[in-house]
């Protein structure tokens, strides 16, 4: 199991507020896949960065447009909240993040699904 976007959204995640925001605002279908012909894929929250890398993609670009492309917009997503053209790294997930809450709250509400989720299944598979 894999959280990282949902402890990105943490109170204590020192990432910038606006990149918080934008997996907030975020729907099911925002996030791609880029870098595939890297052999570094990262799946990021659509932006004018991803179009840019997808436009590589298609135009069959060498690896050095790729790595000039993407120099330093980790940084500028992540700490200066370029949410344009900054990389914005987020899961699939990020659709369902829908708050800005404590850590202590996002393992506390991890706890309680998985909870339930074992309550459905020892309704329905009882063992003997």
């Amino acid at each position: 199991m894999q959280l990282g976007t949902r402890f990105v959204c943490a109170q204590e995640c020192t990432v910038h507020e606006a990149y918080k925001r934008a997996i907030i605002d975020a729907g099911d279908r925002e996030t791609c896949v880029t870098g595939r012909p890297t052999g570094h894929p990262v799946r990021c929250l659509k932006n004018k960065l991803t179009r840019a890398f997808e436009e590589l993609e298609k135009s069959g670009a060498p690896l050095e447009e790729y790595e000039r492309l993407g120099v330093g917009r980790l940084r500028s997503g992540v700490r200066e909240g370029d949410v344009d053209w900054g990389s914005l790294m987020a899961g699939q997930v990020a659709g369902l993040v829908r708050k800005i809450q404590p850590a202590s709250e996002i393992v506390q509400e991890i706890f309680n699904e998985a909870g339930d989720v074992l309550e459905r299944l020892r309704v329905r598979f009882p063992g003997p």
